[in-house]
């Protein structure tokens, strides 16, 4: 299938509905070393925890407009460091493995459609990078 993509720096994706973000070990120690804050303080300060029964996954913070907690009037503030979920929007499971998905997708992001083609095998190895980043889970006290 394939499709073509060049972000369109809209923010659409960094706000508009709730969702989650959720990051991993790797992408907390970039946002960490790029903002100079220990692990814990990034935590308390731009993370919540999402109940999942026994464990909780770390996720960014959103605004009560739904945006994300680093959107800014210029976009990202962390952006050379954002995760990894942000970074390969639109290549996730579910959304560019299907056509019809894209196709819904186009109608919020316009930058769907444009721009540099991704063939599938490129789109299945973004995925696949996805795939293998594990959100921090938190496991509870009992």
């Amino acid at each position: 299938m394939g499709f073509c993509f060049s972000c369109q720096r809209c923010l659409h994706c960094c706000s508009g509905e709730p969702g989650f973000v959720f990051l991993s070990k790797d992408d907390i120690r970039r946002a960490c070393v790029f903002l100079d804050i220990p692990q814990d303080e990034f935590i308390g300060i731009y993370c919540r925890l999402v109940d999942y029964g026994t464990y909780s996954m770390v996720s960014l913070k959103e605004r009560y407009d739904y945006s994300c907690i680093f959107l800014n009037s210029d976009g990202c503030s962390i952006y050379p460091a954002r995760p990894l979920q942000c970074r390969t929007y639109p290549f996730w499971r579910g959304l560019a493995d299907d056509e019809q998905a894209v196709k819904r997708e186009m109608e919020n992001c316009p930058g769907l459609g444009k721009g540099t083609f991704f063939s599938d095998e490129q789109i299945m190895e973004m995925i696949k990078e996805n795939d293998f980043n594990e959100p921090l889970c938190i496991m509870k006290k009992n």
